[in-house]
């Protein structure tokens, strides 16, 4: 029998090999640049491959921030999202405050017209049962990252129908 071989740290990958690597997953969806940093180095890219691959992918428009902006904040609204969810949750995916407001703007988006959605979504057309209750759908629509004005409109919506 023979013995195991210690095991041997992999070579790693040239700038070639990570460049097709790196098309790959921009070829399957859209990444932010955050997300490709880490990708590229958790493959064992060093900080100026990094560098010079994401500039690559970007001048040939492959990575694209404000596309891939766009695409996170409207699968968001089209889930029943409001402003404050989607704001943190770009944040976290390291998307700047001015791409979300240049979005924001473009986008012009009727939060009171998502927030009702989301509302009806859940609860249809059941009727609120007490305070409390009613407490508990306003919550509902708050941790969906409405704020306190549209959620008071739409409950001032369902007041009058």
């Amino acid at each position: 029998m023979t013995e195991p071989q210690p095991s041997q740290q992999p070579k790693p990958l040239t700038e070639q090999e990570l460049r097709q690597w790196l098309l790959g997953l921009l070829s399957r969806r859209e990444y932010s640049a955050l997300e490709l940093k880490q990708k590229l180095k958790q493959k064992g890219a060093s900080a100026q491959q990094i560098t010079d691959l994401l500039e690559w992918a970007q001048q040939r428009d492959y990575q694209n921030e404000l596309r891939y902006a766009r695409m996170q904040v409207n699968a968001k609204l089209h889930k029943g999202y409001g402003w404050f969810y989607i704001s943190q949750f770009c944040a976290q995916q390291g998307i700047k405050k001015e791409l979300q407001q240049q979005l924001l703007e473009e986008l012009d988006i009727d939060w009171f017209e998502v927030a009702t959605k989301a509302y009806r979504k859940k609860y249809a057309d059941k009727p609120i049962a007490d305070y409390q209750d009613k407490l508990k759908r306003m919550r509902y629509l708050q941790s969906r990252g409405f704020g306190s004005d549209t959620i008071q409109l739409v409950f001032a919506e369902l007041k009058e129908e």
